[in-house]
């Protein structure tokens, strides 16, 4: 479990979003078309959409990847967000994860911080640490969320405890005390 998150986060830009690297991030469905190979898509979509009917989430989660990266499909952001978030409701956590990342970059709905939060927060209640890391990014910036570094510090933890390095480097950035400008350069 632990070698398959690093990998994970590994394949995710947007879980590397709390690094400072001056570079603006891409949209979900432009970013994540490696972890959409990992997740895995509909091969027989009709096959998946008849189980997702019946109640399964991971099939519900692979037509969602299979709309969203347009595998075999006319790609549709707009049903595979609805997708994404059917299987979130399933309890999926990943797709919970999915879902709030098509929401914050307006994959196929209006823009919604908040419900992005929302989402972030199911994933990472459902133990799938990439949505914590996503959460704890939010909670650092003060997107969707009130600005809270000692909350984003324990979800870049939950990050770190699961492998992640660098939610290893924000934790401890997060929970250091702030550094007064004034005291940068020492006393006079």
């Amino acid at each position: 479990m632990r070698l398959a998150f690093t990998l994970l986060l590994a394949l995710c830009p947007a879980c590397s979003r709390g690094r400072s690297s001056g570079q603006e991030q891409p949209a979900p469905s432009a970013s994540v078309i490696t972890l959409g190979v990992s997740v895995g898509t509909c091969p027989d979509v009709a096959a998946c959409e008849k189980e997702c009917d019946g109640g399964s989430a991971d099939r519900c989660r692979r037509l969602a990847a299979t709309y969203a990266f347009g595998q075999g499909v006319e790609q549709d952001e707009t049903r595979a967000t609805a997708l994404y978030e059917h299987a979130c409701d399933m309890k999926d956590p990943s797709a919970c994860m999915f879902a709030g990342q098509m929401n914050e970059y307006a994959r196929g709905v209006v823009k919604d911080d908040g419900k992005a939060a929302r989402l972030y927060e199911r994933a990472c209640d459902l133990q799938w640490a990439p949505g914590c890391y996503n959460l704890a990014i939010m909670y650092e910036r003060g997107t969707g969320v009130p600005v809270d570094r000692a909350k984003a510090g324990d979800l870049y933890q939950v990050a770190c405890t699961a492998g992640a390095q660098a939610g290893c480097e924000k934790a401890r950035e997060m929970h250091a005390p702030p550094v007064l400008p004034f005291l940068e350069g020492g006393l006079p």
